[in-house]
């Protein structure tokens, strides 16, 4: 083979390998900034003593999808972890109901460092998907409408 078409082939491969290279960041890049379902924070609350705080989120993840809400524990002084790609938080999820934020209206009140009393007024019981009485050594107390 003529050595001038044979680096023409050689700069073909590596002219192509970049762009694979780059279209494979550019995604990485996108997923992790435009999430398909994302947490949106609608209320925070920390213990007393500051060793917890309790975060209630809602997340949607389409136009066509119901609304979650979702509280979820972690250590005071640990920021609020997202996955990487689906940025929903998942990790210390005590409660999780499919229904928006703004109908449950769910309030936080920490009665001691490590009890947290629950009070959704507005929930629907039918709609709870997940609900944890302890995370670690914290206690959750619910006050859910029957």
């Amino acid at each position: 083979m003529d050595p001038f078409a044979r680096k023409m082939v050689h700069g073909s491969f590596v002219f192509g390998g970049v762009l694979l290279i780059m279209f494979a960041v550019l995604s990485v890049v996108y997923l992790h900034t435009r999430p398909r379902c994302s947490d949106r924070v609608v209320a925070q609350s920390t213990g007393p003593g500051n060793a917890f705080t309790a975060t209630v989120m809602e997340r949607r993840c389409g136009e066509d999808k119901p609304f979650f809400t979702h509280v979820n524990l972690r250590p005071a002084a640990q920021d609020l972890s997202v996955g990487f790609f689906s940025g929903s938080s998942t990790e210390g999820e005590v409660l999780l109901i499919e229904q928006d934020a703004a109908s449950s209206s769910i309030t936080l009140n920490w009665s001691a460092p490590s009890t947290l009393n629950i009070q959704c007024a507005g929930c629907n019981a039918a709609l709870v998907r997940k609900r944890e009485e302890h995370w670690r050594n914290v206690s959750i107390n619910y006050d859910l409408p029957k």
